[in-house]
């Protein structure tokens, strides 16, 4: 739980957030190229492939149709899955837990030319 320091600061923190314009306003799935497309009021998109994103990789284009996001626009959800992906999450680039980034490195390493 958190302490009331801790509450005051995320109160902060979150209203500067949503001043910046940092929370997402609109998210889908586009099947035709398998990209998350995440909205910021700010006038960005962040744009990630499904299969990069640990709770969506194995889903299927129809599980990835429906998609929600949070009140407060910090995430967004697909509910046919139970899953979602967070700002927090696409701004550090971190889309699975330490095993899934693990493995995701050991895939994905550049080979280095000898």
């Amino acid at each position: 739980m958190a302490t009331p320091e801790k509450r005051e600061w995320l109160d902060v923190y979150g209203d500067e957030c949503r001043q910046r314009g940092l929370y997402i306003v609109a998210a889908h799935y586009d099947p035709a190229t398998g990209m998350v497309h995440a909205q910021l009021k700010a006038g960005m998109t962040i744009s990630v492939p499904k299969e990069r994103v640990q709770g969506l990789a194995s889903a299927t284009d129809e599980q990835l149709s429906e998609v929600e996001i949070s009140p407060a626009g910090w995430s967004f959800d697909f509910p046919r899955i139970d899953d979602g992906v967070t700002l927090e999450g696409l701004l550090s680039g971190r889309f699975g837990n330490d095993q899934w980034e693990r493995e995701w490195a050991e895939k994905h390493r550049e080979t280095k030319a000898a």
